[in-house]
This record gives C-alpha cells, structure tokens and sequence, in this order.
C-alpha cells in the first residue's frame, strides 16, 4: 500500500484448461463504465425508458394521418348489390331500370379496391395525452440516468472490496511471515534449553491462528472478485488485474441535482397532463376523411371506375354514462398520489445527505483514530521485539504485541475502505457520480 501505484492480480478461479487465461485488466473508472453498460440490474429501468419513449412516437397519431386500404370480391344477386355494383362500375343501362330487371336481377360480380385517408384536426384528448407520453419518457430517461449512477457506485464498492481483501490477505501474509520467523525463533532455542515447550506451543498457536486467518481470507477476496465480476455483467471465476489502490480522494464528493427527483418531477407532470387528458374526452373531436374507390366485374378492380367521396366529420359525446368522471376520479388520484411520493422522496434525499455526511465524517475519525493506534503499535511491537531480544519479555508479551500490531493494520485498512466507501456515497446522495 505504500507503492505509488497499486497493480493487484486477482484470481477468482481455476486456470482455464489448455492456455493461460489472459486476466482482465480494470481501473475503477473502467469498472464504472462497465456497469454502466452491462449490470444486470439496468435492464428494467431501460425498458421502461423505451416503453415510455414507445409511447411518445404512439401519441404522433394525434397529428398524422391514418392511411388505410381495402379490397373485396363478391358476386351476388340481391338485387340492392346488384343495382349498386352497376352504378359503381359503369354498367348500368336502361334496360336496368324494368320492373323484372330490378326485383329479379341476374348474379354480378364486383371486385372493389379503395384507399381511405383519414386526419385528425382537433383531438384535445390526444394533445394531452401525448403531452403526458412526452413527460413520461423524459421521466424514464432520467430515472435511467440515475440508475446508471447508483450501479457506477455499486462497482465501485465492489472494486475496492476486491482490492480491501487482497490487501488484507498481504497484511496477513506478512504477519504469517514474523510469526514463522518467530517460531523458527523460539523452537531453536527451545533446542538449547533456554525456553520451554510452553513457548514454543504458543507460537506454534500464532501460526496456526494467522495460517486459518489467511485462508478464510483467501475465501473472501474470491467471493470479492467474483462479485466484482457479475456486477459487470462478467462471467464468474475470470482472473482480474486491477490496477487502482484504496485512498481517499483529495478533492470534495461530486454533487448535482438528483435524477431520481428529476424524474419523479416528471411523473408528476405526466400525470397531470394526463388528468386533462381525460377531462377533455368532454370536448368535441373533429376529423377530415377521403376515399377513392375502384369496382370492376373482373380481378382488376383499379381498372373500373373510380369514385371518390371526402369530408369533415365532428362527433361529441356530451353524456358517457358517469365513466369519464370515474375515469378522472382514477387519474386525479394517481396525481395527488405521485405528489406525495415526491414530497416523501425529496425527504428522503435530504436525511441521505445527512447521514452519508454523517458516516464521512465518522469514517475520516476512525481512520485518523486506526493510524494514531497502529503507529503505537509498530511502536510497541519494536519494544517488545528488543526486550525479547534481550531476555527481559516472555513469548506471550511478544506474540500478544504482534498479533494487536498485525489487528490494528487490519483494522486500519478498514477504516480506509470504509472512509472511501463513505466518499463515494456522499457523491451519490448529493446527486453525483461516485
């Protein structure tokens, strides 16, 4: 840790059979960017981004037209179709026109093919429906924007997990080597009669005690990397090379404005727009319409006469039977609803804030408190380390010293994790990017 740069290999599984596995090589900023790509947990919010965003291009049907095409074949001898496939192919004559041609006319065939445009001009529903849509998506977008933010800080913490249990496992594996040295230590003089058996088990006991330290240690930093990996939307068990070391930063927490009540805001617009969607299914729609049709007597209708017919058409229905006051009951509550889960939600920012300001602080005492206690440490454990040297300290006193010299290391590396940890979380809650 005390290398101005920090490059840590992580191997979280086996080798892969039949080559070397070539590790993957991370800096936090790329661990970030990868989450932000591949996480698992951003698939939902994306959807949901283009659902809403799905809906917005579904509103434009307010505005554009509605272009539509039919054909038929029919071949019939009642006698209404039969004077009417005439007239609209061109054939009818005089003779038509008898009493006996009427009542008892012979089968004819009509084959029609017509092209219908229809396009709205006023649609106060549809305005405020795609007002709503438009709102909605931009909701969407910006609770994918948070998300993108809270998953950048969920490979951060993993990525200096990763880091923190390898560092942890090297704290140890040194301690391991004093304590073997020292074992070494004692069982020669143990040979020469100067110590007895009782001092030698107790360093044998020290070992022991690091070694099954060590390996649970071990169990940690791949249950870390492995982590580390999923949160990237990566394949367990991979190797991983990662190259930033656990230190605070210099500078002070990002902060902007929280996506998350950007986004919230936005529901709240999408449901009031919505509410005067519904209001104003009360009010008249009007519509223009065209068609052009072709009949013929044979498959190749576009080949007959063609008609055309166009016009405006306005409809309103004043009365609906209670259900658009039901149905604005329905959207006014869900209004009033998204208002108080706003309220609650920028409550709840506020005491995050608070209490990720809290923790930093508390996080930079434990660790300014974790290095005044391991420089006393090192400090004892030279001492105790000179007195045993010079027959004036037991096995136990040195041991015992070691051993607290070797936990507060741990604990100092601790308190680091969790101050840079508490770094990143203050960024966050302030709206940032950790």
């Amino acid at each position: 840790m005390r290398r101005s740069t920090l490059t840590l290999l992580l191997t979280a599984g086996l080798a892969v059979p039949g080559g070397a596995q070539t590790p993957l090589r991370l800096s936090v900023a790329d661990a970030m960017g990868k989450a932000r790509e591949h996480h698992p947990q951003l698939a939902r919010v994306r959807s949901e981004r283009r659902i809403r965003e799905a809906d917005v291009r579904g509103s434009m049907a307010t505005y554009l037209p509605v272009v539509s095409t039919d054909w038929s074949l029919v071949r019939t001898d009642d006698p209404v179709a039969v004077f009417g496939s005439k007239l609209r192919q061109g054939k009818f004559a005089a003779t038509d026109l008898a009493l006996d041609a009427l009542n008892q006319p012979a089968a004819i065939s009509n084959a029609a093919w017509g092209l219908t445009v229809e396009q709205p001009l006023v649609a106060p529903e549809g305005w405020f429906g795609r007002r709503a849509a438009q709102a909605g998506a931009e909701a969407g977008r910006l609770a994918e924007s948070r998300a993108g933010q809270m998953v950048a800080f969920d490979a951060l913490r993993a990525y200096f997990g990763a880091v923190f249990q390898t560092a942890r496992i090297g704290v140890l594996d040194t301690a391991l080597v004093a304590a073997r040295e020292t074992l070494r230590q004692v069982q020669a003089l143990r040979r020469e009669g100067v110590v007895t058996a009782v001092d030698e088990q107790l360093a044998v006991a020290r070992v022991s005690e690091l070694e099954a330290g060590r390996a649970m240690a071990e169990a940690d930093r791949i249950g870390a990397v492995d982590q580390l990996l999923v949160t990237l939307g990566e394949a367990p068990g991979q190797s991983v090379e990662l190259t930033d070391r656990l230190e605070l930063l210099a500078t002070e927490p990002d902060s902007g404005r929280r996506a998350d009540l950007d986004a919230l805001r936005r529901v709240v617009a999408a449901q009031e727009a919505n509410l005067k969607r519904v209001r104003a299914q009360r009010l008249p729609t009007a519509g223009a319409f065209g068609t052009v049709a072709f009949n013929d007597g044979s498959l190749a209708a576009v080949s007959g006469p063609a008609h055309w017919t166009a016009g405006v058409m306005v409809r309103w229905t004043p009365f609906k039977g209670l259900r658009d006051l039901a149905q604005a009951d329905q959207a006014r509550a869900e209004r009033d609803r998204s208002v108080e889960e706003l309220s609650s939600a920028e409550r709840a920012a506020d005491a995050e804030v608070r209490a990720a300001e809290a923790r930093l602080a508390a996080a930079r005492a434990a660790l300014a408190a974790a290095d005044r206690a391991l420089d006393y440490s090192a400090q004892a454990a030279r001492i105790a380390a000179t007195r045993y040297a010079g027959g004036v300290a037991t096995i136990s006193e040195l041991l015992a010293v070691r051993a607290g010299e070797a936990a507060q290391r741990l604990a100092r590396l601790e308190a680091l994790f969790h101050a840079r940890i508490a770094q990143a979380h203050v960024a966050v809650a302030r709206g940032g990017n950790p």
